[in-house]
Order: structure tokens, then C-alpha cells, then sequence
């Protein structure tokens, strides 16, 4: 009975936990008399809101590793260069040589309140993004959903893979995407996707015109264009479209019928 139950107790899985190691990485920034933010950001999440009123910027940030001498290789730069408030994590390339178990990991979540309405520059690795409240955007991202809020300039992205959601924007939209969905939503200026390999198109409300020129596979449906609404070409994927107050000019084999009878 001894050795049944020794068996049985052996052949049960034992889950094991990992725990992170983690630690603070804060920072404060004089921000009086600055023009822009240049954000580069590492593996971790990141959130960017733009605050009434604010004259520095404040970072809070919680580093976290697989390895506890790995957490002391997270840094966090904040520093003024001229007009730009520069932050910037900086995490160690490692390597695992000879035997190695486990998922072995770094990364820096980072929530940084700026000046509203400042011009603001962003380049992130990976992780969930959001940003907000702030001016002209340039984001560069490689991985993980996304999503923009009442920009008051205009928006530049270019995205690797995740979901895209961008809500009210002052000036023009240009998207460079690889894949995911996209979503957007009352943007007073012109929509353009240069190009998107796969993931469907969602666009609402926009004062402009809205065009896509490459799309390789995805349902494309826009509703309530001021102006005119192109695609120049289309892998795979409905085309549909409402609302459009300007011209329609879609590739013909893509073009559903829903689409042409509202645009009659």
C-alpha cells in the first residue's frame, strides 16, 4: 500500500509558479518651454496620456525579470535634449547558453503623463500601447494591440502585428500595417492606409477622403466619407461602403453589391 501510494503521489503533475522579479523605475522631467516627447520603449506595456495644465513629465514605471540580477540591467533614461524630453528604456540582448529551463524574461511597463497636446514621438518593441490627449504622433510599433485617442494633430503609424484602434483625431491618418484589425473612427482630416498585408478595415466618420492603397487580404467597410473613398488594389475581401459624399473607386471585382446599390 506503502509503495501504491508513493507511485500515485509520483505520477501527479506538480505545477510550478514562476515569480517575477520586480522594482520601481520613476522619473520626473521638466517639460517648461519643451516642443516635443520622444518615447523609445522596450518589451512591457506603455501608456502615454496627455494632462491639462502639466508642465514636466512624470514616468512610473515597474521593471520586471525572470532573474533577479537581470532586474538591476533595466534602465530608465529621462533627461531634457534641447527642446525634446527624451525617455528611454534600455534593457540588455541575453542569450541562454549551455542548459537552460524556464521562460526567461525582462520588460518595463510605463505610464508617462506629458503635456497635453504636446508633439510626440514614439517608438515601442512590444507590448499593449495606448496613447492619448496628446499632438502630432509618430508611432512605430512592432507588436501588440494598440489604441489612440483624441489626437489633436495628425497621426503617422506603422505597425507590425496587433489590433489597431484609433478614435478622433484632429488631422490627417497614414497607416503602414502588417497584420491585425483596424478601426477608425472620426478623424477631421484624410484616412490613408498605405499599405496592410492582412486583418480587416473598419473606417467611420471622416471629414476628409479615405483611401487605401495596397491591401492584401481583409474586409474593407467605410461609412460617412466627406470626401472620396479609393482603393488602387485589393488582394482578397469584401468591399463595402456608405455615406461616401465624394467619388467611389474600388476594384470592380471586389466591390460588393450592397456597396454599389448605396453609393447609387
Amino acid at each position: 500500500m506503502l509503495t501504491l501510494a508513493l507511485s500515485l503521489a509520483l505520477a501527479v503533475p506538480v505545477e510550478v509558479t514562476r515569480t517575477d522579479y520586480e522594482e520601481a523605475r520613476n522619473a520626473t522631467v521638466d517639460a517648461k518651454g519643451a516642443t516635443a516627447i520622444h518615447v523609445i520603449a522596450k518589451a512591457g506595456t506603455l501608456t502615454i496620456r496627455g494632462m491639462e495644465g502639466r508642465t514636466d513629465v512624470r514616468v512610473k514605471g515597474t521593471a520586471r525579470a525572470s532573474d533577479e540580477e537581470w532586474l538591476q540591467d533595466i534602465r530608465l533614461i529621462a533627461e531634457r535634449r534641447g527642446n525634446t524630453v527624451v525617455i528611454e528604456v534600455r534593457i540588455p540582448n541575453r542569450s541562454c547558453h549551455g542548459m537552460c529551463w524556464g521562460d526567461y524574461t525582462q520588460s518595463l511597463d510605463l505610464e508617462i503623463e506629458v503635456p497635453k497636446g504636446i508633439v510626440t514621438d514614439v517608438e515601442d518593441s512590444s507590448g499593449e500601447l495606448e496613447i492619448r490627449d496628446v499632438g502630432d504622433l509618430d508611432l512605430e510599433d512592432s507588436s501588440g494591440d494598440l489604441e489612440l485617442e483624441d489626437i489633436s494633430g495628425r497621426v503617422r503609424l506603422q505597425d507590425s502585428s496587433g489590433e489597431i484602434r484609433i478614435l478622433r483625431v484632429a488631422g490627417d491618418v497614414e497607416i503602414e500595417d502588417n497584420s491585425g484589425t483596424m478601426k477608425i473612427r472620426s478623424v477631421k482630416g484624410s484616412v490613408v492606409v498605405r499599405d496592410d498585408s492582412s486583418g480587416d478595415i473598419d473606417v467611420t466618420d471622416v471629414t476628409g477622403s479615405v483611401r487605401v492603397r495596397n491591401d492584401g487580404s481583409g474586409s474593407i467597410d467605410v461609412r460617412d466619407v466627406g470626401g472620396d473613398f479609393i482603393v488602387d488594389h485589393d488582394g482578397s475581401g469584401e468591399i463595402t461602403s456608405r455615406g461616401v459624399k465624394g467619388k467611389t473607386d474600388v476594384p470592380e471585382p471586389r466591390r460588393s453589391r450592397r456597396s454599389r446599390d448605396r453609393d447609387i
